[in-house]
């Protein structure tokens, strides 16, 4: 009985295709409105525009947040916006009315019962340009700014919040190098994007040199700091940074100019990363199976954890203009959102990939495939199987050929048990996870 249904799962995985149609969606954005930034929230995505305030989109349904309409101070420059743990959004402007944050009671479309809390230039905040934000988990929070007078090199600020009701209780830090006794610090006073890894560390990107990590320990003491710099002679492919993301596994992805590298925990080195359709990194996101999602001027790409490309999409496949500016991740759905950038008008259109790589499912993939031995080969391996997992591999007819043995991840040799070479075909690999989900997917071999 077992057999004749991996006969029939066989036949199925011969007879479609093993990834998700290469479609992009694409959904109007009202008033045409140019887009800096997004974030995504239990599945509403919400947008910061440069003229428009800020937008929030559910399945077809949209909701704006306009300074006429009360709540957001102004419609102008929104350059980031952010969701915290507890589902509030922040945005960051160039303006006075530095930062805005949002709270909406989780009623996404009623607006009567919406919170909003300011924070002001020279009142909370050192400049008015906040260009990144980032959580801590102990309700901090830290924003990226630029020094527009160029006076001080290296400028975020920590806000400790005591209370969500009022912010008379708020606790500011505000670093740049007058801070610190030395100049062994920040590297610019353009901050661009921010990230926390998982030892707790803050990483700050510039606009044009590298990236610091700052392992900062008691915000109020300089004593017990240490500093890490990378540049393009220390790791990175350029130092002018577009995007930094920490994944799930604490390895660090950082986007720039010149190229994709990422920072491995484990090893603490930078690998730069290869075949990307276009040379720019200009953003990058992670899904629920550890998939990066990067996004160039000449469209995006999907690696494997390992660094590994495998596939990219375009104009071709939906994406209204190569030039892919944000990428974020819907993990709980499995949908990549993406912002294109028309480079003639600088007009911003938005799109979707029902990637189907949503959080809780069972997904195998297998690299290279098909295996050319001698080319490619002679090893396979199989990416998302969880540490546990029985993998085994099977020929068309369900006949059990072979069970690997547990790596990380799992690799198959192209032998059988025996240790014989398997003859060129197709081969189904079967995992088993610990928690007794079965997922299946088919490796092609030629010799």
């Amino acid at each position: 009985m077992r057999k004749t249904t991996l006969i029939a799962l066989a036949v199925a995985l011969c007879s479609t295709s093993a990834a998700p149609a290469n479609q992009w969606n694409r959904v109007t954005v009202p008033n045409g409105a140019l887009v800096y930034d997004m974030a995504i929230q239990g599945g509403i995505l919400w947008l910061s525009t440069r003229g428009d305030g800020l937008m929030g989109y559910d399945d077809g349904q949209w909701v704006m947040h306009r300074a006429e309409d009360g709540g957001i101070r102004t419609n102008s420059f929104n350059y980031t916006v952010f969701v915290d743990s507890a589902g509030d959004k922040w945005v960051g402007r160039d303006n006075t009315n530095a930062v805005d944050r949002l709270d909406d009671a989780g009623t996404f479309s009623d607006k009567t019962d919406d919170a909003w809390t300011y924070y002001t230039y020279e009142v909370e905040m050192e400049t008015r340009r906040v260009f990144a934000m980032a959580e801590i988990p102990d309700g901090g929070m830290w924003f990226g700014q630029r020094d527009e007078s160029h006076n001080r090199v290296g400028t975020v600020e920590l806000m400790i919040e005591n209370s969500d009701t009022t912010t008379a209780d708020d606790v500011w830090y505000h670093y740049d190098n007058a801070w610190t006794p030395d100049s062994t610090s920040f590297s610019s006073d353009d901050v661009r994007h921010l990230a926390i890894d998982s030892a707790g560390r803050l990483w700050i990107g510039y606009y044009a040199s590298g990236v610091d990590v700052w392992d900062y320990g008691d915000p109020s003491i300089f004593a017990d700091d240490s500093w890490q710099h990378y540049a393009d002679d220390s790791g990175l492919p350029s130092d002018l940074v577009n995007d930094i993301h920490v994944a799930d596994d604490g390895d660090v992805w950082v986007g720039t100019v010149g190229g994709l590298a990422v920072y491995e925990r484990a090893s603490g080195s930078w690998s730069t990363i290869g075949g990307l359709p276009g040379v720019q990194a200009k953003t990058v996101d992670t899904d629920a199976l550890g998939h990066v999602w990067v996004g160039t001027e000449d469209g995006v790409a999907m690696l494997y954890g390992n660094g590994t490309v495998a596939a990219t999409y375009g104009v071709d496949d939906g994406i209204p203009d190569e030039t892919v500016s944000r990428i974020s991740v819907d993990r709980e759905r499995g949908i990549v959102w993406a912002i294109s950038v028309d480079e003639g008008t600088q007009a911003t259109s938005l799109s979707y990939y029902e990637s189907g790589y949503a959080a809780g499912e069972t997904k195998v993939f297998v690299y290279p495939n098909p295996c050319k031995v001698g080319e490619s080969g002679p090893e396979i391996t199989v990416f998302g199987a969880p540490e546990g997992s029985d993998v085994t591999i099977l020929d068309m007819t369900g006949e059990e050929l072979r069970e690997l043995e547990p790596t990380e991840p799992y690799v198959w040799d192209t032998l059988d048990d025996d240790r014989n070479e398997v003859p060129s075909g197709v081969y189904i690999i079967r995992v088993e996870t610990p928690s007794g989900d079965v997922a299946m997917t088919k490796a092609a071999i030629i010799r």
